[in-house]
């Protein structure tokens, strides 16, 4: 049998090989002038020519049937990504209502705008709160995520009040921080900012991905500190710098050029907490960079995290004309 089979092999990979075998021996004598008398005393070039078009169409209908199945393959994926995305934003869509009607109806509750509450029950009521909040933030991240992966990542600039937008975002963690007796402070710098052009809702989400992790990762009665200052860079162009400092866990060194990755999460964080997407910083500095601004850190581990964003600033004149774009 071994015999049998071993001798089909030879005689198969001859007849594949010898074409090339007759080439090479024609390279061989080609200052001859009697080629075909040398090389070629009893074999037949038509023969020759049909099989070797022979090879090449059977190799062409086997290109063609893998390129057909590639293509059909390529069109499932298409379809399925595309029922995906849209599964998700209709999902998303559906949830941040409902969600964001809970948050405030829990909001009002504990602020005491519906009676008194008692102290044990506020404790409860907080745990609602909190993790009404954080899917919130994981909700707005994975449409953010999805409307950036179909290339549906649309943006609407709009002139705003830095500063009013911040503290209009801290005011929603007010019971966070206040459960974890943690000190959310907001500094300035001396002088009034300019208004600045961005999209409004994207730039909130990045805040809120900031606050949110500084707040999480701080032990109770830390501290975290939000401050935003103006980077003058030249007479024509500057800068603003909002930076978030936590007295935190930290990051570690050897993770910390992995944190902006895609479900990347550092690993003192899973232990602290468990539950994360791991896309939000991801998302964030996405968001960032669109508008042609810079999002980096420094962290230490055991003394906390300070996260600076950096945007173009553009300067407006007190009746309302842009003065400066930077865009």
């Amino acid at each position: 049998m071994i015999f049998i089979l071993l001798s089909f092999f030879i005689s198969y990979n001859y007849e594949t090989i010898k074409p090339i075998y007759i080439v090479k021996r024609i390279l061989k004598k080609k200052d001859s002038h009697d080629v075909d008398k040398r090389i070629f005393p009893t074999i037949d070039d038509t023969k020759i020519n049909e099989k070797l078009v022979s090879k090449m169409n059977k190799l062409s209908r086997v290109l063609y049937t893998k390129d057909l199945e590639i293509k059909m393959l390529k069109k499932q994926l298409a379809n399925l990504d595309q029922a995906k995305s849209k599964f998700i934003s209709v999902t998303t869509h559906q949830m941040r209502t409902p969600l964001s009607a809970i948050k405030w109806t829990l909001n009002m509750i504990l602020s005491g705008q519906l009676g008194e509450v008692p102290e044990e029950q506020k404790e409860f009521l907080q745990k609602g709160y909190d993790s009404t909040q954080k899917m919130i933030v994981i909700v707005n991240n994975l449409l953010n995520l999805n409307q950036r992966e179909s290339l549906r990542d649309d943006y609407s600039f709009s002139l705003v009040e830095i500063e009013e937008l911040i503290k209009d975002t801290m005011s929603e963690f007010v019971n966070q921080v206040e459960s974890k007796k943690i000190d959310f402070v907001f500094k300035k710098s001396a002088g009034q900012i300019p208004k600045i052009e961005v999209d409004i809702a994207k730039i909130k989400m990045v805040l809120e991905n900031l606050f949110d992790n500084a707040i999480k990762y701080t032990s109770p009665g830390g501290q975290v500190v939000v401050t935003l200052s103006d980077k003058n860079l030249n007479i024509a162009k500057s800068q603003v710098v909002i930076s978030v400092k936590d007295s935190g866990i930290g990051i570690p060194e050897e993770e910390q050029k992995k944190i902006f990755h895609k479900f990347f999460r550092a690993s003192n964080a899973v232990l602290q907490e468990p539950d994360g997407s791991g896309i939000g910083l991801y998302i964030s500095k996405d968001i960032v960079e669109k508008h042609h601004g810079t999002l980096w850190f420094e962290s230490q581990v055991g003394k906390g995290t300070t996260f600076h964003l950096l945007l173009p600033l553009n300067q407006v004149e007190s009746d309302g004309n842009e003065k400066v774009d930077n865009k």
